[in-house]
């Protein structure tokens, strides 16, 4: 090979890589593009919280359908201060559109727990991108630790 053929290789190879290089920006500007496409079409759940308390018509109906199966083991969270249950678990539920719902839900848990005794925090979320209301609840089971069979 001569100094030109040689010379002609190495511009060949540079223009090649410098080629390469120019895909691979392309790619990446690319890569950028859709990237920050798909951050704009996200949507971001803007919810706030209300606690139902007791003589609330949604809290109402739902102790009312709650306590008609656990009436025996139902009780508010006052009574289990005042009887010195000792909490050994807790967990929540949301996102159910209607108090009944969420009812059915709560049953099947208490159902497959059989815990000693229970309390329900009720709470109404405000959906702000959907314009609803969803319920939720807050389920904590208790254990007499001092009367165990």
């Amino acid at each position: 090979m001569n100094k030109k053929q040689i010379g002609a290789v190495l511009m060949s190879l540079s223009f090649s890589a410098l080629g390469v290089s120019a895909t691979a920006n392309a790619n990446e500007a690319s890569e950028q593009a859709q990237l920050e496409q798909a951050m704009s079409e996200m949507v971001v759940a803007e919810t706030s919280m209300l606690l139902l308390e007791e003589g609330d018509a949604y809290h109402t109906e739902f102790t009312r359908i709650v306590a008609t199966q656990f009436s025996e083991i139902l009780i508010t969270k006052e009574q289990a201060k005042q009887l010195s249950l000792q909490k050994t678990k807790h967990f929540y539920f949301s996102a159910e559109h209607d108090v009944e719902t969420l009812a059915q839900v709560v049953s099947g848990v208490i159902d497959t727990d059989a815990p000693t005794y229970f309390s329900v925090s009720l709470f109404r979320e405000y959906n702000r991108n959907n314009g609803g209301y969803q319920f939720g609840a807050k389920i904590t089971e208790y254990e007499d630790t001092d009367n165990r069979d």
